[in-house]
């Protein structure tokens, strides 16, 4: 995990609940170093099960969840899914190796915010808006920098929706142009 930067963890809102779900020993140590010298509180699960009792038991609130997409028993789309119908509203961010264009889509269309590639870059600043939106809708603070936070992050939606629908289009091209090669139909 050589190279991974977390000196935009300095911008996060301060002390929040980060549940870390990964089967990565050296992942969740370096996540929840960086996180505590930022006095950030970090619950690490090294199994899926573990973070579902977390969140049900609610001993503690959590703000953040970032796991790997490729967890044994209950991956991250399983995952999300459980976050759906048990209706927690908490950001989520899918890390993974996996870079596909099916898993990252299938990740969006169940909710996650943001999709990082392993080792974690320095797209970290990325979840700043997201976390001030959240903090401020769970307080109830409705202020001018909430409403300027609200349309950044609609605008970083929008944008991400206007490249997943032309990626979209692209990848229908590629397929009908190898069926007619192939001379078979869908």
């Amino acid at each position: 995990m050589a190279g991974t930067s977390f000196s935009t963890i300095d911008k996060f809102p301060p002390k929040l609940n980060i549940l870390v779900i990964d089967t990565d020993p050296e992942a969740l140590e370096l996540i929840e170093k960086k996180c505590k010298e930022k006095s950030h509180q970090v619950v690490k699960c090294s199994e899926s099960s573990r973070a579902v009792d977390v969140l049900l038991k609610k001993e503690i609130d959590i703000h953040l969840i970032l796991m790997e997409l490729h967890m044994p028993m209950m991956n991250g789309f399983a995952f999300l899914q459980f976050l759906n119908k048990e209706e927690f509203d908490i950001p989520f961010v899918m890390m993974s190796m996996d870079f596909t264009w099916f898993s990252m889509t299938k990740a969006f269309q169940l909710g996650a915010m943001e999709y990082f590639m392993k080792p974690l870059d320095e797209r970290l600043d990325l979840l700043q808006p997201f976390l001030r939106h959240y903090c401020a809708r769970r307080n109830n603070l409705k202020d001018d920098e909430t409403s300027d936070e609200e349309a950044k992050v609609d605008d970083i939606l929008d944008k991400k929706d206007d490249i997943l629908d032309k990626k979209d289009d692209t990848l229908d091209k590629k397929d009908d142009t190898l069926d007619k090669k192939d001379g078979t139909l869908v």
